[in-house]
């Protein structure tokens, strides 16, 4: 009897097929899948929605910025008779503004004291007050390129005391706007196609060297009717490098 059990065991070994080793991805498959065989598959698991806000439809979301298509205000046929003073004051941590290529032929009064840019390009405004940039004391960029101004009233950059960039190019200046001088960090100052005839040489810098004022890394006043060769070599004294100006006719 004993007998006859192990040659039972004996030849069902013998009749099981040859022993294949697997590799190591096919042992990870079989615990992933728990069982579940070749021919079975997965239940499909349902998307789940992203919790918290969501970007508005076709705009475009950056940290504190969203950009919409008629956007940003600008492209619209906005004039200054339709921003009331203060709009936007209710918007403590508003940092953008852009109301670009409209009608508006001011500079919008009571903006945020919060902005670090403005964009006002492209529009009919005439002239640049202290007033319109009082209390805006965190702008580091101001761009009024494309418009008609042709003065900028004295004081009106000491009212942005950390502005960076000022644009001004393709406007209809006569003279290079006061107060660049004794500002302390304004690096960027674009003023080409104006119609700039003569510069001092205290327009921009400082009288003497040794001063606390940032250095110029650009400043434009190309394709304005001033004699260039007739700027004293010393009006630039505090741009960081010559190559940073760029100055004659050209475009």
């Amino acid at each position: 009897m004993k007998a006859t059990i192990i040659f039972l065991l004996v030849a069902q070994v013998s009749w099981a097929g040859p022993f294949q080793q697997k590799g190591l991805f096919d042992f990870m498959l079989e615990d992933e899948a728990s069982g579940i065989g070749p021919e079975e598959h997965f239940p499909e698991v349902p998307e789940i929605e992203p919790m918290g806000p969501v970007c508005p439809f076709r705009c475009q979301c950056h940290l504190r910025v969203v950009q919409c298509s008629d956007l940003e205000l600008g492209t619209n046929p906005l004039k200054s008779s339709g921003i009331e003073n203060g709009a936007f004051q209710g918007m403590k941590k508003l940092s953008y503004i852009r109301i670009a290529d409209t009608n508006i032929t001011t500079i919008p009064q009571g903006l945020p004291p919060s902005l670090t840019e403005l964009h006002l390009d492209g529009n009919k405004i005439t002239k640049v007050d202290a007033a319109s940039l009082k209390g805006l004391n965190n702008l580091a960029k101001l761009g009024l390129s494309f418009n008609s101004i042709s003065a900028v009233d004295n004081g009106s950059l000491a009212n942005t005391p950390h502005l960076r960039e000022l644009h001004l190019n393709n406007n209809k200046l006569v003279k290079v706007p006061g107060g660049l001088a004794d500002h302390k960090y304004i690096q960027v100052v674009y003023l080409h196609n104006n119609n700039i005839s003569a510069i001092g040489s205290n327009d921009f810098c400082p009288p003497g060297y040794n001063t606390k004022k940032a250095s110029y890394s650009g400043v434009s006043l190309f394709s304005n009717p001033v004699q260039y060769w007739e700027i004293q070599p010393s009006t630039f004294r505090c741009v960081y490098v010559r190559a940073a100006v760029q100055l004659g006719n050209y475009k």
